[in-house]
């Protein structure tokens, strides 16, 4: 935002409005800008051209009594960045600007010569003119997009307001799109986790079986090269035998909708339990069936991998006390009743006594139940991984 950069002079250059050759590369690029690997930096970039600016910056807060969610200014200095959402924006006078109007700093403010914003900021980031517009959202996030010229530069003129002003739309409608991609990426992500807490792997593949991602838990069985393995894009089982198999199971796939999915068994050399494959359809549009568009997803299931739950976890969300807890925990890991008794140490009729009063706080009444809850119902409380003997 108001950050120093390399010098950039602009000075005396007269603002015209803006023509449909400048304003078309500039939307194309805000809406562009969404899906890339670092959002709106794209966009920024060429904004600051557009406006003839030293920086353009966009902010997305919920309050302006909290540090920002969000704050990129592609030509800006990092730890600068990180000053003004350390503790900066706590000064900062140019916010809470009437709604969707662009407002110039000293329209804004009038005369801030003396104040702490300029003393503390301003002149230590060589900023002098600052335009802005402020953007409520629908999900309760306020977006701030603030356009800097250096000391030395032109004031920011009418002419500028409207160029900016033109945007505007294309702004808000730009927010709403980003507001529900990250709801959707947030959402992805929750489930991708979930998956990974009960170690099993996901493959997509596309309508030519080549992999178009796996999770980290796929990766780990595949790298591991017992049975299954990754060759360039493709997914080989280690027989020529099985691995037509694998083929003609994997042409059943597409069109049959199967919604309990398809399964396949992956012998391993090392002698390890048989890996479990299921295979499903991925629903997509019509127009999406070519190319890479995923077409099969794959859950690898593999029964000597499994999670260690945490007793303090354990304790905590279902307060039991420390023993009832390490025995809970170690059920939900395979032990017996009998071995729980002997890894802490205590009587078989002790771990029982204790087992009951686990089932009256968990309102369960069989030990299958018990570790259905913890594995289900709880898989945050899965802790590192492990490999069983």
């Amino acid at each position: 935002m108001l950050a120093l950069a390399e010098p950039l002079s602009f000075r005396n250059m007269a603002a015209e409005p803006a023509s449909t050759s400048e304003l078309l590369p500039l939307i194309t690029a805000l809406y562009g800008s969404l899906v890339e690997d670092e959002p709106w930096r794209t966009f920024l970039s060429k904004l600051r051209q557009y406006m003839h600016a030293k920086h353009a910056t966009l902010i997305v807060t919920r309050s302006p009594a909290t540090p920002p969610n969000l704050m990129i200014t592609p030509t800006a200095d990092p730890a600068h960045i990180e000053a003004y959402r350390d503790h900066l924006f706590r000064i900062d006078p140019f916010i809470n600007l009437p709604e969707g109007e662009v407002v110039s700093l000293h329209d804004f403010l009038g005369d801030f010569t003396q104040s702490e914003f300029n003393r503390d900021y301003l002149q230590f980031e060589d900023a002098a003119h600052i335009l802005g517009v402020d953007l409520h959202g629908s999900g309760g996030f306020e977006t701030r997009l603030r356009i800097t010229r250096a000391r030395g530069d032109n004031a920011f003129t009418a002419e500028d307001r409207q160029r900016c002003a033109a945007i505007v739309p294309h702004l808000r409608q730009a927010i709403e799109i980003f507001q529900r991609l990250e709801a959707s990426r947030s959402e992805h992500a929750v489930y991708s986790g979930a998956i990974e807490q009960f170690a099993v792997g996901t493959i997509i593949l596309d309508r030519q079986y080549n992999v178009i991602r796996h999770n980290s838990i796929a990766d780990e069985i595949l790298k591991e090269a017992d049975g299954i393995l990754l060759s360039g894009a493709r997914i080989v089982l280690a027989t020529p035998g099985q691995d037509a198999a694998f083929r003609a199971f994997l042409k059943k796939v597409p069109g049959e909708g199967d919604a309990q999915g398809h399964i396949f068994r992956v012998q391993r050399p090392s002698g390890k339990r048989d890996l479990g494959v299921v295979a499903r359809p991925v629903a997509t549009p019509d127009f999406l069936h070519a190319g890479s568009a995923p077409a099969i997803a794959l859950f690898l299931g593999d029964p000597e991998r499994q999670f260690d739950v945490t007793s303090d976890a354990l304790r905590e969300l279902f307060e039991l006390t420390r023993t009832e807890s390490r025995i809970a925990a170690c059920l939900a890991n395979g032990l017996t009743v009998q071995d729980s008794a002997d890894r802490l140490g205590i009587a078989i009729n002790t771990a029982r006594a204790h087992l009951r009063a686990i089932y009256a706080k968990t309102g369960v009444c069989r030990q299958s139940q018990l570790v259905h809850l913890i594995h289900t119902s709880m898989p945050e409380l899965a802790g590192h991984q492990r490999s069983a003997a």
